[in-house]
């Protein structure tokens, strides 16, 4: 059975591959290029993905990155979107490592437009199964996006159990409630704005850090 995670690549790199090499994202500033390269370093070079999150070796990773962006452009989407060899440790944990990553990513591709004036596509529709799957990662990942927040933040997605951030806040403050689809959720916990959300209290007490 395909899972999330391969489903939203193999979308993923059909994007990548529609909207070519200078299309705009959500990620500061990054191009389809860049996003590109950042995947498959992230999987295909594990000095690479180390680099991530070990500061003295970011121009390690820099000389990665630049050396990636100079290869042909559909060759570095393709080779990704074959997904991680069989004795690279990344197979084994990609449904649980990848799901959000490869969803995350998705919307930044999908939504870049909208960071230069475009307008902001409307959610996509899930499978519940698919539903499920973002759930799980809303509830794996917004502790760590929402650790610094200062008040208790809320997410409250259509017919799930809320999903409660207290790490870090101030018990006495007034919590943060954030509604909206699943996906969306997640998108924003990982501080992403173009998202279809919406937000009772001091949001400026949600404090979103993306890994």
């Amino acid at each position: 059975m395909t899972t999330f995670a391969a489903a939203e690549r193999a979308r993923l790199a059909d994007l990548l591959l529609e909207k070519g090499p200078h299309a705009p994202t959500l990620c500061g500033g990054w191009s389809t290029r860049d996003l590109a390269a950042h995947l498959w370093l992230r999987e295909s070079r594990p000095d690479a993905f180390a680099a991530l999150f070990i500061p003295p070796l970011s121009r390690h990773l820099d000389r990665l990155t630049a050396d990636t962006k100079r290869r042909d452009y559909a060759e570095v989407v393709r080779e990704w979107a074959a997904g991680p060899s069989a004795l690279n440790p990344m197979r084994a944990a990609d449904r649980h490592v990848n799901a959000a990553e490869h969803f995350i990513h998705l919307e930044d591709v999908r939504r870049g437009e909208s960071s230069t004036g475009g307008s902001l596509p409307a959610p996509r529709p899930f499978s519940p199964d698919e539903e499920d799957a973002l759930y799980r990662s809303l509830r794996r990942m917004a502790p760590l996006f929402l650790r610094k927040s200062a008040a208790p933040v809320v997410l409250q997605g259509p017919g799930r159990a809320p999903v409660t951030v207290t790490r870090g806040a101030v018990a006495l403050r007034a919590p943060v409630t954030v509604t909206g689809e699943v996906g969306e959720l997640l998108l924003w916990a990982s501080g992403r704005d173009a998202v279809h959300v919406e937000i009772d209290g001091d949001a400026s007490a949600a404090v979103r850090t993306a890994l």
